[in-house]
């Protein structure tokens, strides 16, 4: 039974955990719904932005619960690749809804214009993700341990 948004109590744990789901093993599955088939297990990870140990690990798990199915690719013996199965497929009908409501309720009180500005903004950094996906990482910059002040100190 999917709730309406606003029937959702606003303490209530995310719809996905009612399943038992992690935000990584929602996130694969609808990678895989979104896909409309199949996908290997590395082209998820890429948009997941998991390393292929994590991927392996997640596929595992998902594997053991019975929502993903992994077969050989139809005419690559070397390839395998990711389904959803029936249950998997039940769960992101159910989900992907309420989540998209509660998004659109989030952003609704953004006036037309800066949803349009938000919208083209993400697509901007989706982009740009992609092209950097098979590039090495840029160098780090150092992080800078911020200062606290004792209250305590400074009050004498």
């Amino acid at each position: 039974m999917v709730l309406p948004v606003a029937a959702i109590p606003i303490n209530s744990p995310p719809p996905r955990e009612a399943n038992g789901l992690s935000a990584s093993a929602f996130q694969t599955l609808a990678i895989l719904d979104g896909a409309g088939g199949a996908l290997p297990g590395h082209v998820i990870a890429e948009r997941l932005l998991v390393s292929s140990a994590s991927m392996t690990s997640l596929l595992d798990t998902l594997e053991r619960r019975g929502l993903v199915e992994r077969r050989p690719h139809p005419t690559d013996r070397r390839k395998v690749l990711i389904h959803l199965t029936p249950d998997a497929q039940r769960i992101v009908d159910q989900q992907l809804p309420a989540i998209h409501a509660a998004i659109t309720q989030a952003i609704s009180t953004l006036a037309e214009s800066d949803r349009e500005h938000l919208l083209n903004s993400l697509t901007t950094i989706r982009v740009q993700l992609s092209r950097m996906a098979g590039e090495p990482l840029p160098p780090a910059k150092a992080r800078r341990r911020r200062r606290v002040e004792n209250p305590d100190l400074s009050a004498g």
